[in-house]
């Protein structure tokens, strides 16, 4: 009978042993990574928030400059986005409401509260974060 000296690879108890330290560190990361996820959908809708209020004091100044107050011809949301030129954000507009959606993170919805007079900018807000999950509009998560 023949037998081999030089036996190269690994056993099974090696093979199971590597599996399972993969499994618990895949059990470990994959929650952390969908928190990630959220915070990147929560960092991309407060950049986006503050997109819309830039370009709502844009329109604000330019109003005011061309005496749109006085013509009637005031701004709405659709005005303030348009001039926000938003890129890479899946979003619709319907009046006064601007929702948008973050893949991995869930919907955004940002609203004009308060329509734009000649002594202030209209007021954009956060209304719902994440479809409800974040309240953003509290005191404690104000965006």
């Amino acid at each position: 009978m023949k037998t081999l000296k030089n036996n190269k690879g690994f056993t099974l108890i090696e093979l199971i042993i590597v599996i399972i330290i993969i499994g618990i560190l895949a059990a470990v990361a994959l929650p952390k990574y969908l928190e990630i996820k959220e915070q990147a959908g929560d960092a991309s809708a407060r950049g986006v928030l503050g997109a819309l209020r830039g370009a709502n004091s844009v329109l604000f100044a330019q109003a005011n400059l061309k005496n749109w107050f006085v013509t009637s011809s005031v701004y709405g949301m659709n005005d303030v986005v348009t001039n926000a030129s938003l890129q890479g954000v899946d979003f619709t507009v319907s009046g006064t409401l601007f929702t948008m959606t973050v893949a991995g993170a869930g919907s955004y919805q940002f609203g004009m509260v308060t329509a734009p007079t000649t002594a202030n900018a209209g007021v954009i807000e956060c209304l719902t974060a994440r479809a409800g999950v974040v309240n953003c509009s509290s005191t404690g998560e104000k965006w």
